[in-house]
């Protein structure tokens, strides 16, 4: 059962944020420190000053209740009752628009697709056309909180696939970077009768052992020394393992005390999220209000911000309930989908983790796989114009998963 939503951020809610701005201290600063050591001091009384005194939550409100059509989606997940799921459902004109479920990751959310939007509803003779559904996950932005452990990957993937079937979609498209792009190959494994393809913009897969992955061993021996490319996307990966991943190993094993001070401290959560949005893309010029609605999501979200990071806790264990077999991140990579199931590889340049395309087809029917020199992390915002595009060409006319969708073309 689907019902039409709107954000409506209580007063008493944007007064306590205030008054918290309004009563924070800063730590001190190394010289020259600039982002070695994580955000500047001079990044933060700027942008806390601008929160306070100058961004104007309501306005982006009310801008994204007239942009946007949002739904509360109910839908029943094993062992764990029914959740609410807020969604953006944007259709096309097109009655054989394709269906397309966006899925964000941490620190994203539904914001993420709202510049795919305009690019992929409308109707033209050049391009296919898409209905796009854009779930917040649960414990995320106006969805639902999930109130018990085991809340895991195969839980993930039931939310999105119990909400497509809601709103009349039994065979659909999906579309993910993150935690989106686990959760999708999850959805692959476990509902290849409906998922009829997959676009990726973050491939992490199994290093190619020749017991497991023969052919693309004795491949790689013979290209040994990689090329330049492959050896940057290795050695960016490696950076990112070594210095940039400590977040995941706090939010993976003690959740809970880190969601003291991201829940308590509107300050705590900028910095934390904000050091992430500036690491992980692709110099992408962000403008004040772009990084704090960005933000504000996380701190006005129905579970709250500490809620959203027990999905890392959670990929890594599998506490799933008896009933249900559990899949943890791990267990994911190192499988292949169906090879029913067409997927597609869209690599940015500044992705956190980057693989050799040779490598591509350790995650299954790997039927279009493309590089651009471009864009970071969140390609969907940074870059929605060439994200839009490569899954115009894998879905489209001449296109490697034209017709996937049975009855649907997009024309």
């Amino acid at each position: 059962m689907a019902r039409l939503f709107e954000i409506s951020v209580p007063d008493a809610q944007l007064r306590h944020l205030h008054w918290k701005l309004a009563s924070t201290t800063f730590p001190d600063e190394l010289d020259n420190a600039d982002w070695d050591m994580g955000v500047p001091l001079d990044e933060m009384r700027r942008l806390i000053a601008y929160w306070r005194d100058g961004f104007n939550w309501r306005k982006k409100e009310q801008e994204l209740n007239e942009n946007l059509t949002q739904f509360i989606v109910s839908i029943p997940i094993s062992g764990f009752g029914d959740l609410d799921i807020h969604c953006l459902h944007q259709t096309s004109p097109n009655p054989n628009a394709i269906p397309l479920l966006f899925i964000h990751g941490w620190p994203g959310s539904f914001l993420e697709a709202t510049k795919l939007i305009p690019l992929l509803t409308k109707c033209d003779e050049a391009h296919p056309a898409f209905d796009l559904v854009v779930p917040s996950l649960p414990n995320f932005g106006f969805s639902s909180a999930v109130n018990k452990k085991g809340f895991g990957l195969v839980q993930y993937a039931e939310a999105m696939h119990n909400v497509m079937l809601a709103l009349g979609y039994k065979e659909y498209v999906v579309q993910g970077g993150d935690w989106g792009s686990i959760i999708a190959r999850a959805m692959a494994i476990r509902y290849s009768d409906h998922v009829k393809a997959v676009h990726l913009n973050l491939l992490p897969v199994a290093l190619p052992y020749p017991w497991r992955s023969p052919l693309v061993f004795l491949r790689s021996l013979f290209t040994i020394p990689f090329s330049s490319n492959d050896k940057g996307h290795l050695a960016a990966s490696l950076d990112y393992l070594i210095q940039g991943s400590a977040y995941m190993r706090q939010q993976q094993t003690r959740p809970q005390t880190l969601g003291y001070a991201l829940h308590d401290s509107p300050v705590a959560l900028l910095a934390w999220i904000y050091d992430k949005l500036h690491s992980w893309t692709d110099s992408y010029p962000w403008t004040a209000d772009e990084i704090l609605t960005w933000v504000s999501i996380y701190y006005f979200s129905t579970a709250g911000p500490a809620a959203s990071i027990r999905i890392y806790y959670e990929a890594a264990r599998n506490d799933s309930l008896p009933t249900t077999s559990g899949m943890t991140a791990a267990d994911i990579v190192m499988k292949s989908t169906p090879a029913n199931v067409k997927l597609a590889v869209g690599q940015f340049k500044g992705e956190l983790i980057r693989v050799p395309m040779s490598w591509a087809g350790q995650a299954g029917s790997v039927v279009r796989a493309k590089e651009f020199d471009c864009g970071g992390h969140f390609a969907a915002w940074e870059v929605p114009e060439l994200l839009a595009d490569d899954l115009r060409s894998f879905l489209g006319r001449n296109g490697q998963a034209y017709r996937a969708v049975s009855g649907r073309d997009g024309y």
